[in-house]
């Protein structure tokens, strides 16, 4: 913890970013496979990862409170107390995914129904919903487990399990999607069962490593000292959670607003989403990196080098964010091209993509400050803010497209308007410093090294 702070950043952020992207690729995957069978499976496809989201969020009601715990306690020198705030949040984690599967089992159609009311999509896109929801406790537990080795300070092991996880959905896809020989093609749903299946080689590779003790897998059934409890843990990760699953519930009301202008705009929202995912993921390795950083320094008694980490990460966005931004306003069609040669989609999604690109700065700055914050485990306010454009974004998702004929591109203008406003929010509250108090109280400030908070 003494490290150049850009050394120490680039270190873990690297990895993570190519996790992230790994786990991008899951979907992308899926997507550029099924565009042989149309612009409905592409469409089905892109837009069930809003429902997907809603489940990953979930998940952060526990890998947000473990990440914040589990970094902290390390920083404070409490290795078995991290194991037990691991094992608890492992466990929860397996249990909040049988929500999941619920959903999957009773309620994909339902669900789809919500964003399309379409036949054809709906049909599509609830069976690629329902075998991804039914598998719902393995990606749960695989974040889990990415969080409990990131906040040790290893990015590179979750690296290379998702790399073996990921490369397994690419060569199952096909084979699924279309058939070979004796493998029937199973159409959307082949896409649905590489992913699961990658999914249980994820969890095996992550369960081999906590057998193996490794080092950055602290892994205990209990703990002399203060007792790590999982309420605490989840007191942590509930606002940040509720922001990710408003952000599903809104992208959900997005793909129902513009499914009334047709099967090519609902397209253009999913398909756009996943291309400016490129920019979003760069900037989400940035703070996740961040966080156990600005943990394991707010544990060990260091505010000052906390706050560098979340200054290096924002000067970092700025140039990353941009370039993003130049290239999505240049390069519009060859990015939809990716997904579709559709010439309506192309026609729609040029001039969304290049509104969106107009707040990609901003997003950079909130989702690093954010992201890199949590590793303090003050969440609270991040979930007001984000929470309260999140209730405003649904209402402007079905007026604004009214305006002046505006139809789906009215719904780009919500997004890049209502992300520019929230990221200044964010960066504003993150300069008064109150989060650097960091979890002093709840996990005994003695042994933390810092005082707890004076309300």
């Amino acid at each position: 913890m003494t490290a150049p702070i850009p050394g120490a950043l680039l270190r873990l952020a690297l990895p993570v970013l190519a996790s992230q992207a790994l786990r991008l690729a899951y979907q992308w995957v899926d997507a550029l496979w099924v565009r042989g069978l149309g612009v409905e499976a592409t469409a089905a496809v892109t837009t069930s990862i809003f429902a997907l989201w809603w489940v990953y969020s979930l998940n952060d009601v526990v890998a947000i409170g473990v990440t914040a715990y589990v970094s902290q306690l390390l920083g404070a020198g409490e290795r078995a107390r991290a194991g037990v705030a691991a094992y608890r949040g492992l466990r929860a984690s397996a249990l909040l995914g049988l929500i999941g599967t619920l959903m999957g089992v009773f309620g994909a159609r339902w669900i789809f129904g919500l964003m399309s009311p379409e036949p054809r999509m709906i049909e599509a896109g609830s069976r690629y919903l329902a075998i991804v929801l039914a598998g719902a406790p393995l990606p749960m537990m695989g974040i889990t487990c990415e969080s409990i080795m990131r906040a040790s300070g290893d990015t590179r092991t979750p690296l290379l399990i998702d790399l073996v996880a990921v490369t397994l959905n690419a060569a199952l896809d096909p084979l699924l999607i279309y058939g070979f020989g004796p493998i029937p093609a199973l159409g959307v749903a082949g896409a649905a069962w590489a992913t699961v299946i990658s999914w249980v080689v994820l969890v095996v590779g992550y369960s081999i490593m906590a057998a193996r003790g490794h080092r950055a897998f602290p892994l205990a059934r209990r703990a002399d000292g203060t007792p790590v409890r999982i309420a605490g843990m989840m007191r942590v990760g509930l606002p940040a959670a509720l922001i990710g699953m408003m952000f599903s519930v809104v992208y959900v009301a997005f793909a129902h607003a513009a499914s009334r202008f047709g099967t090519a705009s609902m397209a253009v929202v999913g398909i756009v989403n996943r291309i400016e995912a490129l920019q979003f993921i760069t900037s989400l390795a940035i703070g996740s990196a961040g966080a156990p950083l600005v943990g394991q320094n707010l544990g060990a008694g260091r505010p000052e080098r906390a706050e560098r980490v979340i200054r290096t990460g924002l000067s970092w966005n700025l140039w990353i964010s941009g370039a993003f931004t130049v290239l999505l306003w240049v390069f519009p069609s060859a990015f939809l091209t990716l997904f579709t040669r559709d010439p309506e989609v192309h026609r729609v999604g040029v001039p969304y993509l290049r509104i969106l690109a107009l707040c990609l700065i901003a997003n950079g700055m909130e989702i690093v400050t954010a992201e890199a914050v949590m590793g303090s485990g003050h969440t609270r306010v991040l979930s007001w803010i984000f929470g309260s454009f999140s209730l405003l974004r649904i209402p402007l998702a079905f007026w604004v497209p009214g305006l002046g004929g505006l139809g789906v591109l009215g719904i780009a203008w919500v997004i890049s308007g209502t992300c520019i406003v929230r990221g200044v929010l964010i960066v504003v509250w993150a300069a008064r410093g109150t989060w650097k108090r960091g979890l002093a109280h709840e996990l005994s400030g003695e042994a933390a090294g810092i005082p707890g908070p004076t309300a």
